[in-house]
Order: C-alpha cells, then sequence, then structure tokens
C-alpha cells in the first residue's frame, strides 16, 4: 500500500480567508484514520512478508503442499517423513495398525502360516530346558497349584509349605552327651537329643558364636579376656540333635545355643 502520509495534505492555509482551526477539524480527522489504516497494512504486510521464508511467495509456498480445492497433496505428503517411523499406532479406514522393527518383522517370516506349534524354554539352575513340539505338563507343588479358567487362562496359586514351619528356640543350655562324666566336647542340643534344622545350630562360647567352617579364637572363663584364647569350632548332626566342639572348654565356661525345629 502507498504511503498515504507522505502525500501533502489538503488543509486551508491560515492566510487564506478562512478559519483554519476549525475548517481543517474534518482533514485532520481524515488524516488520523489513514495513517491507521496504513499501520494496519504494514503490519499485515510484515506478517506476510515473514510467512513467505525462501519460497519468494506465499503462494509459492502454499502452492507445494494444497491442491487449488484446498485437499493435501498426495505427493508432499508421501516425501515428507513418510518412513514408518515418523507414525504412530493407530486405526485407518476401519482397521488397526502398529508400527514394527525391522527385528520384529524379521522374526515373522519363521513363523509358518497357521502355525499352531510353540517352543518354551526354561532356565532352570541345572541349565536351559527347551520344548519343541512337546508336551508341557504343568504339575502342582506343595507351593504351588494350577487353574485353568474359559479355555485359555492359566492362573497360579502360591502356599506356605507346609514342611517350611518351624519353631525357633534361643539362649538353651545344652546337655552333656554324658551327665556323669561330661568330657566338655559333646553336647545334645537337649536333654532329649531334639533334631534340629541343619545348618540352624548357632553355638556361643562365653558370649562369642562359634562357625562350623573356621575356628575362632575364644578366652577362656578362668582367665578373661586378658587370659589365653583358644581357637575353637564345632560339628553338628541335625537329624541326631547333638554336635561337638572342636577342644574340651573349661567347666566355667558359658555355652548357650539357639537352633530351630522342623513342626512337620
Amino acid at each position: 500500500m502507498p504511503r498515504i502520509d507522505s502525500i501533502t495534505p489538503v488543509q486551508y492555509d491560515s492566510l487564506w480567508p478562512y478559519n483554519s482551526t476549525y475548517d481543517n477539524l474534518p482533514l485532520k480527522y481524515i488524516l488520523a484514520r489513514e495513517e491507521l489504516i496504513n499501520l494496519a497494512v504494514d503490519n499485515n504486510t510484515a506478517v506476510l512478508e515473514d510467512a513467505i521464508g525462501t519460497a519468494g511467495t506465499l503462494a509459492n509456498r502454499l502452492n507445494q503442499s494444497l491442491e487449488p480445492s484446498g485437499a493435501l497433496i498426495t505427493e508432499a505428503v508421501d516425501s515428507c517423513l513418510h518412513s514408518i517411523g515418523a507414525h504412530t499406532d493407530g486405526t485407518f479406514d476401519g482397521f488397526d495398525y502398529v508400527r514394527m522393527l525391522a527385528t520384529e518383522r524379521s522374526k515373522l517370516s519363521l513363523v509358518a502360516d497357521e502355525a499352531t506349534s510353540l517352543q518354551i524354554e526354561f532356565d532352570t539352575i541345572s541349565g536351559t530346558v527347551v520344548f519343541d513340539n512337546d508336551l508341557v505338563k504343568f504339575e502342582d507343588s506343595p507351593t504351588v497349584t494350577w487353574n485353568v479358567a474359559t479355555g485359555n487362562l492359566v492362573t497360579a496359586n502360591f502356599a506356605f509349605p507346609a514342611g517350611a514351619a518351624h519353631q525357633h528356640y534361643y539362649d538353651l543350655i545344652p546337655v552333656s552327651a554324658n551327665i556323669v562324666t561330661p568330657d566338655y566336647i559333646n553336647y545334645k542340643s537337649t536333654s532329649l537329643s531334639t533334631p534340629f534344622v541343619d545348618g540352624s545350630l548357632r553355638v556361643y562360647l562365653n558370649g562369642i558364636r562359634l562357625s562350623e567352617n573356621d575356628g575362632v579364637y575364644v578366652y577362656d572363663a578362668v582367665t578373661g579376656p586378658s587370659g589365653t584364647w583358644y581357637v575353637t569350632s564345632f560339628t553338628s548332626d541335625a537329624g541326631a540333635g547333638t554336635f561337638a566342639l572342636s577342644r574340651a572348654i573349661n567347666s566355667a565356661d558359658t555355652i548357650t545355643i539357639d537352633f530351630d525345629q522342623l513342626l512337620v
């Protein structure tokens, strides 16, 4: 739009036989409106010029993606981010579609048409077991039972095994294997030689816990911690409810035990 404000406005001159102040008021209002129109046109022109980009004109840019009817140009869509990775999962023409990685697609070629066989691989403590076209049978165990519902829904029920129920005993004083002439080496868990869970026996000598695998230094109760220390360990027989020290202790030494007993 031409710069209207650059055109010299026609106003009455003060030397003319007119009242220039009052007679020019209508013209001043017209000039003010022209300035507002010019500013609005300048703003719109700046917006359109910014939208041109490097295409020369805004029409050039629009013609690259829009048909004259306003519909999208198919070729323009095909050349713009038409890779499957640029799309999202969705529904088209009544069908659901999902994206797929090349590795996933290659796996599909390994599946035969109308395939009904299934290969299952289990990682176990003793190694990997593969079932290929074999019958896989799931049996109940003391802790797991299986249920099949609605034909194809498999659920598992977990339960605490009855064989794991046990009772804890703490700070018991063991009984010498020979009460009449104790050797201070061989002991019973109780006067009835109560069997205990294998590995649950804990032996304490003068407050120091002994080990079945390694010798532990224990002070003598007579001389005290500042006296002599002896390497001591023990071995146990869980089924018989007995254990034996690696050396004879002093009658003044304090020995206590903890152990677990099965309830079933």
